[in-house]
């Protein structure tokens, strides 16, 4: 008797679901990052 690992599409869903929860996760967070040192040096620009 042989057992074999077959991919289920159940599997490929959750693969893909992942995948795209960690890009998501990296735009939102390393766009805020951006956005928020722009912030700060707008508003250093500003004062001097």
């Amino acid at each position: 008797m042989e057992t074999t690992k077959v991919k289920t599409p159940e599997h490929e869903v959750e693969v893909n679901s992942l995948k795209g929860t960690l890009f998501s996760t990296l735009v939102f967070v390393g766009g805020g990052i951006i956005l928020f040192i722009v912030l700060l040096f707008a508003l250093y620009m500003t004062r001097l």
